[in-house]
Order: C-alpha cells, then sequence, then structure tokens
C-alpha cells in the first residue's frame, strides 16, 4: 500500500517548533516541507540541521503549499494565520491556543476546514469532553508556576505586581479563563483549552500561583458535574530552551501528529 506524504508546514522555529521539525522524520507519513519564523535566521538554522531540509519560506507561501499547517509561534500570530486558513481550506494544528475562540473554531467547522487542538500540558481531557455531554457544573484550573515562568505578563505589569524576590508562594490572579488569558497569554494555554473543551471562557475559573520553591510547571483541574467528581495534577518540568513552556506541551504536540497520521485512535 502506498502512503500519501503529508506535507507539514510549520509557523514558529522556537522551542516547540524546533522538538516538532525535527521529530517529523521519525513520522513515516509525514514531511516536514515548510518553516517560517519571524527571524529568518533562526528558521535558517532550524532548517540546516535536520534532514531532509525544509524550505524557509514566508507565512502565505507555507500555508498555500503545505497539507497541514503547524501553529508554534503566538497567539497574535494565530490571528494573522487565521483568515489564510479559511481561505485555503487549510487544516492546522494549533499550539497557541490562547488565540483562538469558540467563533473562530465555529467558523472552520462550517467551512469544512479541522483545527487540532492537542492536550498540551494536561491531561484528562478525554473526562472534561465526555462530562459535557451531560451537565458539568464546575471546572476550575489552578496553575502554579516559579516566578520566572510568570515574570512579564500584563496583568503584573498593569497591577504593579513584583514577584522577583517573594520567598513564599502567592496567588497573582482569580477570576474567568477569558481575563487570564489576556493578563498571562504566554503562560496559560491550558486555560484556553479546557475553556474550549468544556464550559467556557467566562465560566471556567483559574487561579495562578506564583511559587518560588518549585522547579516545575503544576497543573490542578478541578471538574465536577451528573457523572461525579474528576481531579487532576500534572507537575510538569519546563522545557530546557524556554521557562514559560511545559515540555510536556512539545510532546502533546507529537502525540498529536502522529495521531494525524495513524489510522487508529485510542480514546475519546
Amino acid at each position: 500500500m502506498i502512503f500519501k506524504m503529508i506535507r507539514v508546514g510549520v509557523i514558529g522555529c522556537g522551542a516547540i517548533g524546533s522538538e516538532i521539525v525535527k521529530y517529523i522524520p521519525n513520522i513515516p507519513s509525514l514531511k516536514a516541507s515548510f518553516v517560517c519564523d519571524i527571524d529568518s535566521n533562526r528558521a535558517e538554522r532550524l532548517a540546516n540541521s535536520v534532514s531532509p531540509k525544509p524550505k524557509v519560506v514566508d507565512i502565505q507561501t507555507l500555508i498555500l503549499k503545505s497539507d497541514l499547517v503547524v501553529e508554534a509561534a503566538s497567539s497574535l500570530c494565530v490571528k494573522e494565520i487565521f483568515p489564510l486558513l479559511i481561505k485555503n481550506k487549510r487544516p492546522a494544528l494549533i499550539m497557541s491556543v490562547g488565540g483562538i475562540d469558540s467563533d473562530m473554531l465555529n467558523l472552520a467547522e462550517k467551512e469544512g476546514i479541522k483545527m487540532c487542538i492537542p492536550s498540551g500540558a494536561i491531561a484528562g481531557l478525554d473526562g472534561l469532553k465526555a462530562g459535557f455531554f451531560g451537565n458539568i457544573k464546575s471546572v476550575l484550573l489552578r496553575t502554579r508556576k516559579p516566578p520566572k515562568g510568570l515574570i512579564g505578563a500584563p496583568y503584573l505589569i498593569k497591577n504593579k505586581i513584583d514577584i522577583s524576590h517573594i520567598k513564599e508562594e502567592r496567588v497573582v490572579f482569580s477570576g474567568c479563563a477569558k481575563d487570564a488569558i489576556a493578563g498571562f497569554p504566554q503562560n496559560v494555554n491550558v486555560a484556553s483549552t479546557l475553556s474550549l473543551a468544556g464550559v467556557g471562557f467566562d465560566r471556567t475559573t483559574v487561579e495562578i500561583v506564583a511559587d518560588p520553591n518549585i522547579n516545575k510547571n503544576i497543573h490542578e483541574v478541578f471538574i465536577e458535574g451528573d457523572f461525579g467528581k474528576i481531579t487532576i495534577r500534572c507537575e510538569n518540568l519546563p522545557s530546557p530552551s524556554n521557562p514559560k513552556t511545559s515540555y510536556l506541551a512539545i510532546l502533546s504536540c507529537i502525540a498529536t501528529l502522529k495521531g494525524i497520521a495513524s489510522t487508529a485512535k485510542i480514546g475519546t
């Protein structure tokens, strides 16, 4: 049997994009054909580090020529490329899920364009998605991170919250997922994913804790509904190359790509 190679274009050549491009040769039916980045030199370095070598192109060319687009850049990039994905009918895997909202997913569905969002830095989305078809009463995400992974967040700057020298854990945010995503756009992709899979951005509650005594990102999810209760705790080590990214999020993307290429699907 002959399988058609899927030409993958990766937007963003940072920590996540680099790992994705380097792993794709291990998935038989996928080929890393194109890469692009706001820093063309970084894109060239990544392209030169893998074999077969992908072409370095601009965003428009990448979307036009790829069979599958992988976004690993930023929430702002998602907003930029989404109209191009719709126009060119290109399926995409979105890592910066903070740039996606329910209206965008509904439009993609209406146009028949597949949008894949990996589980990212958490487990348990299968239970949340199943529970949605019953009655979910509440969803709470409590995220703990080392201060260095939160410094620079717009919410902290706006509210003049200094966590650079704290000695004990400190709750720096408590509110709905919508506000958490606006205030911590580089830190709470998990909140976006939970909101899209569950009860929405306004009904999903988020607490963000800066903890100087940990060296990992810890996500706790508490879900309650007619089906019972689900409690999930993930202790994730940061990516060695980017302390604001959980390594599990990168692995989740790779697993999603492998699932796209596979004929078998396991789990909800």
